[in-house]
């Protein structure tokens, strides 16, 4: 038998695409659904706390394919609404529309595996310990808590 040299994959990586998030679901209404993305310090997850308006939570919803696997996420606050998007963060209490964006990079080697919220009395310019990345502040420009959706990526090394 010839021998073969095969590279094992790098500690930490995993060729499961059922571990990465493959797209996030804005919810409305007074009850939470149970696999709302909750907040790292047990506080509120609506993500219009201490705003008025809608109460709205996110739901994220795991890779079906490596095709759906999300690679980035970040928030896009406008003035006027997007077209045909129904999924604004700050439904009914007036102001700016925030929405929540996010990209499926195949060039990408790291996903997305997990994420939360992370409400803070300070703006923060580094995710906190333990998580990787985090998002510019949901509330910009609207006062009241800063508000960061915080991820954990993972390297990907299945076929994509």
């Amino acid at each position: 038998m010839p021998f073969q040299n095969i590279t094992p994959d790098p500690p930490g990586s995993t060729r499961d695409y059922g571990e990465f998030f493959s797209y996030f679901k804005t919810y409305y209404g007074g009850e939470s659904p149970y696999d709302t993305i909750k907040e790292i310090n047990n506080k509120s997850a609506d993500i219009n706390f201490g705003q008025g308006g809608e109460y709205v939570w996110i739901v994220p919803h795991r890779a079906s394919s490596p095709r759906t696997m999300v690679d980035n996420i970040w928030v896009d606050i406008r003035g006027s609404k997007d077209g045909g998007r129904n999924d604004d963060l700050a439904k009914g209490a007036g102001g700016n529309y925030r929405y929540l964006s996010w990209s499926n990079d195949m060039g990408a080697s790291h996903y997305i595996t997990d994420v939360a919220l992370w409400r803070s009395g300070d703006a923060q310019s580094n995710p906190p310990s333990g998580w990787h990345h985090k998002s510019d502040d949901i509330n910009k420009g609207r006062g009241g808590d800063y508000l960061y959706l915080v991820w954990r990526t993972k390297q990907y090394c299945g076929e994509k």
